[in-house]
This record gives structure tokens, C-alpha cells and sequence, in this order.
């Protein structure tokens, strides 16, 4: 992976040829051990432009990829496994470079402190490994480039481990010509200029040092609109002041205490602090547990994993995800002393909003005065360069892809990013996801008693038992129904519960002026292949509310495969969802009111040609 792309066997080059089937493979590999979904492999070959038949001429590609490793002599069923709803690479950490790569880094940063010289011997061990840049050989969509843009990270930051190391052992001399070339190669890489500040100085060439920190300054000033960092300015100081070093430990710390001469200089405007999280619903009805361990998630406990820095909160439309999202989002906001900023997505509606309209707004928020890069690579840049140091916490609310999450993502150690999808955004980096599901039913008939009354819900309680079903215990419906009853406060609940349960169209009881849970699940719906639309229109005929990817076979006629394809996108898109079975064997059923939707939908479609006949030539 660190160099062209290369897999062997012994001392057999086994690598596909096929462009695509590199592409697929490199993906699966640097994944390796983790599924990759069905859409994540679409995303990354077709972007957001997929063809009709994207799932189709990926499965051949998957076969195509069987057919070569099996050619090799490999048992690929055990090699490339497929899961519900993707497929993994089953490979030993051991065998890839990638893995070595990250392990003798992760031992080099953590014993840097105390034992820079073994530190030094697993760096360079770890960088030995690179043959060049990253996948340099392979085709690479949004996802894949994703991976690569993050290796490329993390190959800089383990050069500047190494030389840390090096100057923590004295070596300054001897690093001074590697680090001229990394700082000119990476002209705004402030850590490369710190580095090599530091080792100047200690070598005695002082002035120097300062034309490194000037170039660095011109080039900031020109490029970005930016000064250097407070430490880089700290560190000049310390130079001008004759301090025989820059910290007393790590180059890269900031001085025990500020020297004289820069107490002297112009003092800069107090930093931004953006607050831009949208109202704190309180406490939510039945999320108490999920709440906590969210909270321990972004870091508000003792027991917080520090590894963590982005929650994905995922679920079906109407769960509750962005009220939730902002009820931990405010409950930990008083850790992230550098301020929040939240943008709507809207990857529901029919115009997402763009990661470049998205970090333009984070950009007049963070107070960078305009004109703004006008490349999306170069905006991105900017807003990780200001939020680098920066102890900041983003809530980016109902999200659509990864290309549309990836630019706003803050690369340093110190922020925290909450994401609430309806699509489960795999493998983000250093991200826990919280499945967030219906409420069970106490909770929905607390949720209800909360609106109406206690009074009048306990004097009523099968009534509302029953409307609560009727809702699939789901927050938003439940909401909705709860303000109609309130608004009908003379009428008995009964009689909204019997409307409810014997109409044909329950979801034109639960809507309101601003809210529609039609047209909640219509967004996702439009975006489904025509496959998918079919099959949920035809299985909203079976009478059995569980069935199994054998039910469908049975009555489309289509092929194993091209069943479990459709199912497990359903599934991913929260149409469908699978339920436990006691001989292991899948099986899937639908929410109450996607249900009701999805048979809507069969209702208004019925003029469109035979979905039976578009699945078999699918298959």
C-alpha cells in the first residue's frame, strides 16, 4: 500500500491488472478486516452519479476479483467474505505494510518521552516501509482518495516523530539538510519550519533560524490570509531573546513561560469563538443510557476514550437523531473551549448542501476575513489550519455521503465532531457509531402523556397504547400524533386512535404546518435505484411481516444475489431492518410506517412497468 500497489504470494505478483479490480481490492485492503459497504464501493467507483446498474456490474467486478485470487490458489471465500450489506478482506495485520506502518508509529509516539532512542528505531522501522506516495499506481474515487489523503497525513506526521526524536537525542546538526528539504517541498507546513527553527538554533546558526520563520510568515501571509501560529511566534521570540533553547523539552512544546521580548510585542485580537449549536432540547424521553455513553464517546467522563473523535449518530428518518445529537452536543460543549459550529446538511432534501458552501460558512464564523480559496481542497485546508490548535466541537447534522463529510472534518487531536446520517458512513476515521432505533413501548407512552397530559393519556392508556403503535413507537410520529390529540382536546383519544388504525393512509394523520413523515422517508426513497423501489412496493403484498431473502426469490424470481443486493441496501437505508432468528438465517421486516409509505408508493406507481420484469433482467 505505501509505494504502487503490490500484493504477492511468496514470490508471486498476484496483483489484478484491471484497473477497477485494483481500485475495488486497494479499497478492501486498506480496510482490511472491517466491512465495506455496498454503497461505499459504489461511491468510490461512481461518485454520486452511479449508473441504473451500479449494483449489478459491481457484483460482476467482485466476481471478476473471486475468479483472480482464486487463479492464485487462494480459497477466496475465506480471503473476500461477504457480509449482509458488504463484503471484507480477511487478511493478517502482519502481511500488509499499512498495518506495520501504523504499529511501529503508534510504539514510537509512545514511548518518545521516555526512551527517545528506542522511539527513533520504530520510526525509522515504520518509514523504511514507504516506496513512495500511497497507492501511487491505483485509480482512486472520493473514498479511496479519502484513505490516501490520510496516509499522506500520517507519513508527515511520523517524519516529524522521527526527527523529534533525533533532536531530542542532540542530533540537530545532522537533521538540519533533511528538514531544509521537507520544509521546502511542504512551503506551509508549520510543524517542518518549527522543527527545523529548532534545530538551527541549537546548532548555532541563529539567523537562520529567522529567515525560516520569515519565509514561513511570507508565505502564510500571501497564500492564506494567516500569521503564523501562536507557538511558531513564541518560538521567534525565543530566538531573538538569546534563549540557548526553545523548550525544554519536546521542539515542539511551547516555553514553561512566555520570554520578556514577546510580552513586548502587539498583542492580537482575542480569537473567534464561535456558538453556533441549535437549542438544547433537554432530556429526551428513553435516551438517557445512549446519551451517557455518548458522552463518554466525545471525552465529558473520566473514562472517555481518548481515540474517539468523531460520533456518528445513525438511523432511520423521524428516530430522533438530530435532537439527540444536540442534547450531547450541549452537554459536553463547556470541554471545547474553542468554540462550536453546526451547519444542516440536509442530505434529505432534494438540494444537499455543498462541503464548499458548508466550510464557507465555518470560515466567516471562524472570523477569516474573505476572499476564500476557490478550490474545495485548498478551502478545506484552510478551515484544518485554523482549527489545528483549536479545542473545537462541530455538529454536522444529517449528512449524505463521505465526500460531503470529509472536507469539514478538523485533522488535530483537540476538536470532537458529532454527524447524524440516515446512511451509515463507514470507517470514518477514529469515529464510534451509535444505532439510534425506536422507542419501546413505556417510553412511547411516556412521550405521549407528555404532550396530551398524564391525566387524560392514563385515563385513555389502551387508547394510546395503541396510537403508539400505530407510530412504530418512532419520536417524530409520536410527536406529531401528540400534537394533533393536544389541539383536540375535547375529542377522546379513542376516536384518533380508531382513525388511526382503520384508515388507509395513516401517515396524512401524522404531519403538521412543518413537519411531514412522508416526506421524510420520500427524500431516501427518491434515491433508491428503481430495483430497490420495486422491490419494497412488491413485498408491501405479503401478508407475513418477517420474511427472508428466500421469500423474495420465490416471488420476483431473481437470482440469490441480486435478492441479498437489494435487501441489504434497504436495510442500509433504514427502509427494512433485520430482527434476530434462532437459526441464524437473516431475516427482515418493515417499520409499521414505512410500511403504510411503501404501499402509498405501490398505489401511485402502478403505471410504471412491471418491477417483476426489471429485477429478472437484472439478474
Amino acid at each position: 500500500m505505501l509505494g504502487s500497489f503490490d500484493v504477492t504470494l511468496g514470490t508471486c505478483n498476484i496483483t489484478p491488472t484491471a484497473p477497477r479490480l485494483r481500485q475495488i481490492l486497494a479499497l478492501l485492503v486498506v480496510q482490511s478486516g472491517r466491512t465495506v459497504t455496498l454503497s461505499e464501493l459504489i461511491d468510490e467507483m461512481w461518485g454520486d452519479d452511479p449508473p441504473v446498474s451500479a449494483q449489478s456490474t459491481l457484483q460482476t467486478y467482485i466476481y471478476k476479483l473471486r475468479k483472480s485470487l482464486e487463479a492464485s490458489g487462494l480459497e477466496s471465500s475465506e480471503v473476500l467474505r461477504t457480509r449482509p450489506n458488504g463484503y471484507a478482506l480477511q487478511v493478517p495485520d502482519d502481511c500488509i505494510d499499512l498495518r506495520l506502518f501504523d504499529r511501529a508509529v503508534a510504539e514510537g509516539r509512545r514511548i518518545l518521552p521516555e526512551a527517545p532512542d528506542k522511539a527513533l528505531g520504530h520510526l525509522k522501522e515504520g518509514l523504511e516501509l514507504w516506496r513512495g506516495p500511497a497507492l501511487t499506481d491505483v485509480s482512486t474515487g472520493e473514498v479511496l482518495a479519502a484513505h490516501t489523503a490520510r496516509l499522506h497525513a500520517d507519513h508527515l506526521s511520523a517524519l516529524e516523530l522521527k526527527i523529534e526524536a533525533d533532536l531530542k537525542l542532540g542530533n540537530h546538526r545532522t537533521v538540519v539538510p533533511e528538514l531544509t528539504s521537507l520544509s521546502t517541498a511542504h512551503p506551509l507546513h508549520e510543524g517542518f519550519h518549527s522543527l527545523l527553527m529548532h534545530a538551527l538554533h541549537c546548532s548555532g546558526r541563529r539567523s537562520e533560524a529567522l529567515q525560516v520563520y520569515n519565509r514561513l510568515r511570507r508565505d502564510l501571509v500571501e497564500e492564506l490570509g494567516l500569521e503564523p501560529s501562536p507557538l511558531l511566534q513564541r518560538a521567534q521570540q525565543a530566538i531573538l531573546s538569546g534563549e540557548p533553547q526553545l523548550g525544554a523539552g519536546s521542539p515542539l512544546e511551547a516555553p514553561a513561560q512566555q520570554p520578556r521580548a514577546a510580552i513586548a510585542v502587539k498583542r492580537e485580537p482575542a480569537p473567534v469563538r464561535p456558538g453556533q449549536l441549535p437549542p438544547d432540547p433537554g432530556p429526551l424521553v428513553g435516551r438517557d443510557s445512549l446519551t451517557e455513553s455518548a458522552i463518554r464517546a466525545a471525552g465529558g467522563a473520566e473514562s472517555a476514550d481518548e481515540n474517539v473523535g468523531v460520533l456518528l449518530l445513525n438511523g432511520m428518518p423521524g428516530v430522533g437523531k438530530s435532537a439527540l445529537a444536540a442534547r450531547i452536543a450541549h452537554a459536553v460543549r463547556d470541554r471545547f473551549t474553542g468554540g462550536q459550529l453546526y451547519v444542516d446538511l440536509r442530505g434529505s432534501r432534494s438540494r444537499p448542501t455543498s462541503p464548499d458552501e458548508a466550510l464557507t460558512g465555518f470560515l466567516r464564523a471562524a472570523g477569516i476575513p474573505e476572499p476564500y480559496p476557490q478550490s474545495l481542497d485548498e478551502k478545506s485546508s484552510l478551515f484544518r489550519s485554523w482549527g489545528a490548535e483549536r479545542n473545537m466541537l462541530l455538529l454536522l447534522d444529517d449528512a449524505q455521503t463521505h465526500s460531503q463529510v470529509n472536507p469539514l472534518l478538523l485533522g488535530g487531536t483537540h476538536s470532537f465532531t458529532i454527524i447524524t446520517s440516515r446512511v451509515n458512513l463507514y470507517n470514518l476515521p477514529n469515529a464510534e457509531t451509535f444505532e439510534i432505533n425506536s422507542l419501546d413501548p413505556p417510553e412511547s407512552f411516556q412521550l405521549l402523556a407528555k404532550i396530551v397530559g398524564g391525566k387524560r393519556a392514563e385515563a385513555e392508556r389502551d387508547s394510546v397504547e395503541l396510537i403508539a403503535e400505530m407510530c412504530g413507537h418512532l419520536p417524530l410520529a409520536l410527536r406529531c400524533a401528540g400534537a394533533r390529540l393536544a389541539a383536540l382536546q375535547g375529542v377522546p383519544i379513542r376516536r384518533f386512535a380508531e382513525s388511526l388504525y382503520r384508515g388507509n393512509r395513516p401517515l396524512d394523520q401524522l404531519q403538521s404546518a412543518d413537519v411531514s413523515i412522508r416526506d421524510r422517508y420520500l427524500a431516501t426513497y427518491d434515491r433508491l435505484g428503481s430495483r430497490e423501489r420495486a422491490v419494497l412496493r412488491l413485498l408491501t403484498l405479503l401478508r407475513q411481516r418477517e420474511f427472508t431473502a428466500a421469500t423474495l426469490i420465490g416471488l420476483l424470481g431473481c437470482t440469490e444475489a441480486v435478492a441479498e443486493s437489494a435487501l441489504s441496501t434497504l436495510v442500509e437505508h433504514h427502509f427494512l431492518r433485520t430482527v434476530p432468528s434462532p437459526d441464524g438465517e437473516t431475516v427482515y421486516s418493515f417499520h409499521e410506517l414505512i410500511r403504510a409509505f411503501c404501499r402509498e408508493r405501490m398505489e401511485s406507481e402502478l403505471s410504471a412497468p412491471p418491477a417483476r420484469e426489471s429485477l429478472a433482467d437484472a439478474s
